[in-house]
């Protein structure tokens, strides 16, 4: 969208599948695309090595100083565990692609 790259995962990240997000994170940075926002709005399970590839975007997006944006899951039970594990304190969220566009954006 526009300067923006909107990577959108749905359903589960789970030990198996997790390399495919750092993946396609990857392949952003390595574009030197610098304005990312990942859409996790359809997210129904994250496992530890998930959360820590979305960690790991933050610091590597802060690194070269590009703009990154995690919508929110829409998964209240999903939404919660971030907030229990304390990820929704230090990691970038929308609460909507919208508003994520507008935070990478400028």
């Amino acid at each position: 969208v526009g300067s923006v790259v909107v990577l959108h995962v749905a359903g589960s990240v789970d030990h198996l599948t997790y390399y495919q997000l750092e993946e396609a994170i990857q392949t952003q940075l390595d574009r030197r695309q610098m304005n990312l926002v990942v859409n996790l709005s359809d997210l129904t399970y994250i496992s530890s090595a998930g959360i820590n590839t979305l960690g790991h975007a933050v610091s590597q997006y802060e690194k070269v100083k590009g703009r990154l944006s995690y919508v929110r899951p829409s998964n209240t039970a999903q939404w919660h565990f971030f907030t229990t594990i304390g990820v929704d304190q230090i990691f970038p969220w929308s609460t909507s692609v919208e508003e994520a566009l507008k935070r990478v954006s400028h």
